[in-house]
């Protein structure tokens, strides 16, 4: 099973979705040499269970997909940071100097942003799905968010 096959059309119908809470939040890597501001609605908001999120960060990732113009750099972030092509034109980028994960690009553009070490003004942000369910390192039924096998779609 390919479960990437809908990576890419699902990705490019994302728009914003009035059913997130809008929230602004800010987030620092663990040196604070890096960092973003993300405002509004996010486009997505899921628990990744992909292999790549548990190798990374030892689990799922709690995760915002936000359109590029409501993601914006904290001062000094983009001289300090690394990119990573994680899958075809997807991007991983982290802090060169503690390593921390930063953000994502996804191939149409969007900014993924980790949402669980994030500061909000207002209401957090709350993922509203789980994809990649299949690949998850054990079993978690803590809630009846949908789950998803791969990108919805």
């Amino acid at each position: 099973v390919d479960l990437y096959k809908n990576r890419d059309s699902f990705c490019s119908q994302l728009t914003t979705r009035e059913a997130v809470t809008m929230s602004k939040g800010t987030y620092e890597c663990l040196c604070k040499k890096c960092g973003w501001e993300v405002s509004g609605t996010p486009a997505l908001t899921v628990f990744c269970h992909c292999t790549s999120c548990q190798v990374y960060g030892g689990g799922a990732a709690n995760l915002g997909a936000y359109p590029a113009d409501q993601f914006k750099y904290k001062e000094g972030t983009e001289a300090n940071i690394i990119k990573y092509e994680s899958a075809p034109k997807k991007f991983r980028i982290s802090c060169q100097t503690c390593g921390s994960f930063v953000h994502n690009i996804l191939p149409n553009g969007l900014m993924v942003a980790p949402l669980g070490g994030a500061k909000w003004e207002g209401e957090p942000v709350k993922a509203t799905m789980h994809i990649f369910e299949p690949e998850k390192s054990h079993d978690l039924n803590l809630d009846s968010l949908a789950k998803h096998v791969g990108f919805p779609g």
